[in-house]
């Protein structure tokens, strides 16, 4: 055994607990940057493919709506959808039900780039699952499953109550570039 791996066998659970963690948000930031600059490619930021693939979805949508869906506050997408629709990748309009209201669409030229953006993702999913064998992926996927799933369950029980007017407590999962910083994280208080 080399001495490299037999260091690595003598870690604490806890030292490869952290190093794990450590490693999970590597490999997030660098399939994200990975992701972004084959975006670029396409004239797009980071963030802009999500807001058009939920559109893909189903057009149509109030900036609320797809808010919701993406985790963000409101502002954040509405800055987005400025930037997609001089682009000319969406365009706004106001509901026929509700003047008050303003919903979002796909041009067809935001459609025409559909096609690219979800081959963008493959191309970086490819990657990144490069070498790993199905059931790697599935067990993968399982672990890192559990793992949301507990942090999840520590976030509930330590979350900050949501003042719907101010909407504190959110967090706000891009900033106006569309990408997570750690200032835009809202984190309970600790003890």
């Amino acid at each position: 055994m080399s001495s490299k791996k037999k260091q690595k066998s003598r870690m604490t659970k806890r030292e490869n607990q952290a190093e794990a963690l450590a490693l999970i948000n590597q490999v997030a930031r660098n399939a994200r940057t990975a992701l972004s600059r084959h975006l670029l490619d396409l004239g797009l930021y980071a963030g802009q493919d999500s807001v058009m693939l939920i559109l893909d979805d189903g057009d149509g949508q109030t900036p609320g709506a797809i808010a919701a869906r993406l985790g963000v506050k409101a502002p954040t997408i509405t800055k987005t959808i400025g930037r997609l629709a001089a682009q000319g990748f969406v365009r706004r309009e106001t509901s026929p039900d509700d003047g008050r209201m303003l919903l979002v669409f796909l041009t067809d030229a935001g459609r025409d780039k559909i096609k690219a953006v979800r081959k963008a993702q493959r191309r970086t999913e490819k990657a990144a699952f490069a070498g790993l064998k199905k059931r790697d992926t599935v067990d993968l996927l399982n672990l890192l499953s559990k793992m949301d799933a507990n942090i999840a369950t520590t976030l509930s029980a330590t979350a900050l109550p949501v003042d719907n007017e101010t909407d504190q407590g959110r967090v706000d999962a891009m900033d106006e570039d569309g990408d997570l910083g750690p200032e835009d994280l809202v984190l309970p208080p600790t003890d």
